[in-house]
C-alpha cells in the first residue's frame, strides 16, 4: 500500500518555496531518506490552510546547527537559528523542484467530506482509504 506524505509548512515559507527563493526546508525531525525523489505534498498551515502543491526533495542534510547553516549558506539567518535552538540534530531538505496547484485543496473542502481529517504538525502519511488520497494521487490540476 503506497502512502503519500503531507508536510506542514508555514504559508510564508511555502510561498518562498513555490516562487523559488527558498531552496531548503528546515526540520527538527527527519522525514527519512525513503521520501527523497518522491512527491511530498505541502500543506500551507497559516493563512491558506490548504494543500497547495508538492515538492521533490533531492537529499536530506543532517548535522548540528553550525553544519546545516554552513551547508545551506544561511550562517546569519536568525529565523533558522531560533528554530533550531536546543536541537542536537538538525535537518535541511534540499528541494529539487516545487509544483504549485492552480487550485489549492482547502482544509474546509477536505473536512466537508472527511470530518476526521487531521493536518500534520510536522508531517503525516495519507493512506489509500482517505478521501484526499485519490485527489492527490490522480494529480490535482497543476
Amino acid at each position: 500500500m503506497e502512502q503519500l506524505m503531507l508536510i506542514s509548512i508555514k504559508t510564508k515559507y511555502a510561498n518562498q518555496i513555490f516562487n523559488g527563493t527558498k531552496l531548503y526546508e528546515y526540520r527538527r525531525k527527519s522525514i527519512g531518506e525513503k521520501n527523497c525523489n518522491k512527491k511530498i505534498f505541502v500543506y500551507s498551515s497559516e493563512e491558506e490552510k490548504a494543500i497547495v502543491g508538492y515538492i521533490i526533495v533531492e537529499k536530506i542534510l543532517e548535522g548540528d546547527i553550525d553544519y546545516i547553516l554552513e551547508a545551506t549558506n544561511n550562517k546569519n539567518n536568525s529565523d533558522i537559528i531560533d528554530y533550531f535552538n536546543g536541537c542536537d540534530k538538525c535537518y535541511a531538505l534540499k528541494i529539487a523542484s516545487a509544483i504549485k496547484f492552480k487550485t489549492p485543496i482547502y482544509l474546509s473542502e477536505i473536512k466537508n467530506i472527511e470530518k476526521n481529517f487531521v493536518v500534520p504538525q510536522f508531517y503525516r502519511y495519507i493512506k489509500e482509504n482517505e478521501y484526499i488520497y485519490e485527489e492527490l494521487k490522480g494529480g490535482r490540476s497543476l
